[in-house]
């Protein structure tokens, strides 16, 4: 069954570094050409997103059943650090929540600078308020499933791969992975995604739990809700 378990992990790993960055692009390039016919398309887009991920983690599980591991062994667990880990997610909160404000009221200037840094992913932005009540779902999914598939797992499969890696190759090479899967964003959102990935890695190898950075993830995707209009902003 370990067997089955490695041959499993191996493709899962395979899926997401080498098949998922590319097929995301294509995602949202289909997603772009059916927006101008298809009213619901971005809703579509999200639903096939959170069906993804639960099908990827439920593969995670599926690996930790036929390897005899639990999900401490993922980090899903309160970890030796609870206090300080509540306390930095408390302060990104803070952090996050004044951001939004700016960027909600901060002006045209403001919306000018977020549509810059958008560009490669505007389209995937919701509008209408049915479309921001799946998003929610989506921003928690991906909070959820991407931490378990890319802190989580990852982690744990470089460790298997490669047993004596410091702590600094493990934020690294899943840090890559993780922006490489935001490969549709172009590079400024591969670099930022990959940045972004290597402190919750960090914070979930100084913590021992995955929690503290799933919250923080979700926190981060659900801030996008607060943007304004980017669509009232001249190219």
């Amino acid at each position: 069954m370990r067997t089955a378990a490695a041959i499993l992990a191996t493709g899962l790993a395979v899926l997401l570094v080498c098949v998922q960055p590319f097929a995301g692009r294509a995602r949202y390039q289909r997603l772009i050409a059916s927006l101008p016919n298809e009213p619901d398309a971005r809703l579509r887009h999200y639903r096939r997103g959170i069906i993804g991920q639960w099908v990827a983690v439920a593969l995670v599980g599926l690996i930790g059943v036929l390897s005899r591991r639990g999900g401490s062994s993922i980090g899903l667990r309160g970890g030796p650090h609870a206090a300080s880990a509540t306390g930095t997610v408390a302060e990104v909160a803070v952090i996050l929540g004044v951001s939004a404000v700016f960027f909600r009221f901060g002006g045209p200037n403001v919306r000018q600078l977020l549509r810059r840094q958008a560009k490669g992913f505007l389209a995937v932005l919701p509008r209408s308020q049915r479309e921001k009540v799946v998003f929610a779902g989506l921003a928690l999914t991906a909070g959820v499933c991407e931490e378990i598939l890319f802190r989580g797992f990852g982690i744990a499969y470089v460790r298997w791969l490669w047993p004596t890696a410091s702590r600094a190759a493990l934020i690294v090479v899943t840090a890559a992975g993780f922006g490489f899967a935001h490969l549709y964003q172009r590079t400024r959102g591969v670099v930022l995604a990959g940045l972004l990935g290597a402190y919750f890695a960090w914070v979930t190898l100084s913590t021992g739990s995955l929690l503290p950075a799933m919250a923080m993830h979700a926190l981060v995707d659900l801030r996008i809700l607060a943007l304004p209009d980017l669509d009232q902003v001249a190219p």
